[in-house]
């Protein structure tokens, strides 16, 4: 397939709000009549990037193409569904909940956390906006200031590099469908940062979005996370759209609507090893942002084929760039 052909094919077939990662640079893909898979390879063997890209009920028969030239593959960030149409296809594969996604109901009156509503009262005071820019238009010093947050929160951030593949890497060139927001406030509007949604797409027709990057500078105003995501919200469901994700969250997991075999001793290696990562990336603190907004946990699934899990985690961390 070619990229063309594959976003066609994505647009059409995905129903996932983390689908639009399948399509980042510097990934592989299976290529299918029936669709794809999108793979990363990393230690010797392939992590494959969420649920494959084809019509739910051809689902399993992809996976069971993909399984036959790639039977030792390990899965990542699967849906509850995604998950289901594995196990159908294989019952050699362990599975474990690696965390949930957030997502918002738009099509319901917007309810926020008191210390949401207290993020807003401080952005309000800060003159912070929102400004939609399309980046075909921006000029070269303008993408060099951009760039520059960027690597200013990098360097800030406790792991010091750029994660990719679950949540994909900034382009800061225009994507069919993306939506670039920058972050100003002051009396000067000066940019405090940026965000990035990528489209969320259900029968070829956008339902909404998912947040996808999210660039701060160091700033004294509090909360300036709840108060874009609450803004952002506001907008979205005035644009008449249905939902809004806020992506991957790790912790307690919601309740399971497929029944998958489970592995006492994966839960008990995914729970030491966010811990370790915990040390060196803001996981935690993140996904306790995304807990204040009010919405649905969409479960995700780490499957693999083997008895012991450390093998599939670590991969999953080496695809991520976190180790």
């Amino acid at each position: 397939m070619t990229t063309a052909t594959r976003f066609e094919t994505l647009r059409r077939c995905a129903s996932d709000p983390n689908a639009y990662a399948a399509l980042q640079p510097g990934l592989q893909y299976f290529d299918h009549p029936l669709g794809f898979v999108a793979y990363r390879r990393t230690l010797a063997g392939n992590v494959v990037l969420g649920d494959p890209i084809a019509t739910p009920h051809e689902r399993p028969d992809l996976l069971a193409a993909y399984l036959r030239t790639y039977p030792k593959s390990i899965f990542s960030y699967l849906s509850e569904d995604g998950a289901a149409a594995l196990f159908q296809v294989s019952r050699r594969m362990q599975f474990v909940r690696i965390g949930t996604e957030r997502c918002l109901d738009l099509t319901a009156p917007l309810a926020f956390s008191t210390a949401t509503s207290g993020a807003l009262k401080k952005a309000r005071k800060a003159r912070l906006t929102l400004v939609e820019r399309n980046l075909a238009t921006l000029d070269a010093a303008e993408l060099v200031k951009l760039q520059a947050i960027n690597q200013v929160f990098i360097q800030h951030s406790p792991a010091q590099r750029e994660i990719s593949f679950i949540s994909r890497l900034l382009q800061l060139a225009p994507e069919p469908d993306v939506r670039f927001f920058l972050i100003q406030a002051g009396p000067q509007q000066q940019p405090l940062g940026f965000c990035v949604l990528d489209p969320w797409y259900e029968q070829a027709q956008l339902k909404g979005y998912q947040l996808h990057q999210f660039r701060l500078l160091p700033t004294k105003i509090w909360g300036v996370y709840l108060s874009v995501v609450a803004l952002l919200a506001e907008q979205l469901q005035t644009e008449g759209y249905q939902c809004f994700s806020l992506g991957g969250c790790i912790g307690p997991t919601a309740a399971a609507g497929q029944q998958l075999p489970v592995s006492t001793v994966y839960d008990y290696c995914r729970d030491v090893t966010f811990r370790l990562i915990d040390r060196y990336h803001p996981l935690t603190n993140l996904s306790k942002s995304k807990g204040e907004f009010a919405g649905a946990d969409l479960n995700r699934y780490l499957a693999a084929p083997h008895r012991l899990p450390l093998l599939p985690l670590v991969r999953l961390a080496r695809a991520n760039h976190i180790l």
